[in-house]
């Protein structure tokens, strides 16, 4: 089994772990009721350094109080769509928030992905808002050659689009 696949699947189940966890701060007595979850779905679209059209879709979970986030995203920024998790850093802001974010993951064509980044999400309304992004990717590509070889390849990311919190 790859390494990257191995690292996915643990990723993943530690991110299906995370939401069974009882969350308590510290300065809150036992006995009030826990905070609802609060989830976000970007969507962005923009220019990949390799030329492509790419379009990234995120699901965010925020255990800690808006500043971490948890994710699953599907980043079309080549042939393959590959599906990842990944984990963010966001500044408790109001309205305009700055965020780093990092992930791993793979498609079903056994190419890996990672990505670093990180951007703005502008609040226009309580459950609306707007993103702007830069993802840097390093992914696995097969060549057309003849046998065919197995490349890494880098590309950059730079996107905008819409984000629903809930």
């Amino acid at each position: 089994m790859r390494p990257t696949v191995v690292s996915v699947a643990l990723l993943l189940f530690l991110v299906l772990l995370v939401p069974a966890l009882p969350a308590q701060d510290a300065d809150k007595p036992a006995a009030s009721p826990p905070k609802p979850s609060r989830w976000e779905s970007n969507l962005s679209g923009g220019w990949v350094s390799n030329g492509r059209i790419g379009l990234v879709k995120s699901f965010w979970w925020h255990p800690f109080r808006k500043v971490v986030a948890l994710g699953l995203s599907f980043d079309y920024v080549y042939e393959a769509v590959p599906l990842s998790v990944d984990i963010a850093l966001n500044a408790p802001t109001p309205v305009v928030i700055p965020f780093v974010c990092a992930g791993a993951g793979g498609s079903l064509t056994g190419s890996s992905l990672t990505f670093y980044g990180g951007g703005l999400k502008i609040r226009l309304t309580k459950k609306f808002g707007l993103i702007a992004e830069f993802r840097k990717y390093r992914y696995d590509h097969d060549s057309s050659g003849n046998p065919p070889v197995e490349e890494t390849v880098n590309a950059d990311y730079i996107g905008a689009g819409i984000a629903w919190i809930y």
